[in-house]
């Protein structure tokens, strides 16, 4: 009898768009993030009972200026420099093929306004477990700036 197998592989994409004051997108970056192993464990731990946590979702982007290159054993940022909670989800792509769904916040200009070049998605307001990193060339966001961040996982 011919076994079947199926696996579950969790994909991170990043689209971020920096932006004048009046909107207009003056930087696009769209890259591919890596899904560390503390954060695929946790999305394991979520589908039964004995490790659900229901008061921690996948709730927080960060970003920072470190600059060394994702591993899979990251837990956190190199150099976090601020971390906002998620303002708009997107969900209707869950019944997609593959599914998806995707996390946005703004940075507003007075947030975050130096050199940046890292962005990880966190389950918590500080500390907590991260399920994604990735560095980029490094810019600088300013209080003449916002930053737009659109973080898709998809299965």
């Amino acid at each position: 009898m011919e076994q079947l197998f199926d696996a579950i592989k969790l994909r991170g994409h990043l689209r971020m768009q920096l932006m004048d004051l009046s909107g207009e997108v003056l930087r696009t970056l769209d890259f591919d993030n890596l899904c560390v192993t503390q954060g695929r464990s946790w999305v394991l731990g979520q589908l039964q009972s004995v490790n659900l946590i229901t008061s921690q979702v996948l709730n927080y982007i960060a970003v920072g200026s470190g600059g060394a290159a994702p591993t899979t054993a990251d837990t956190a940022l190199g150099n976090e420099v601020t971390r906002l909670i998620v303002g708009t989800w997107v969900t209707s792509t869950l019944t997609a093929n593959p599914p998806s769904w995707q996390a946005q916040a703004l940075l507003t200009t007075n947030v975050a306004n130096t050199t940046l070049s890292e962005v990880g998605i966190f389950n918590s307001s500080a500390v907590g477990t991260m399920l994604g990193h990735q560095t980029f060339s490094s810019f600088v966001k300013a209080t003449s700036n916002t930053l737009g961040i659109s973080y898709t996982i998809s299965g």
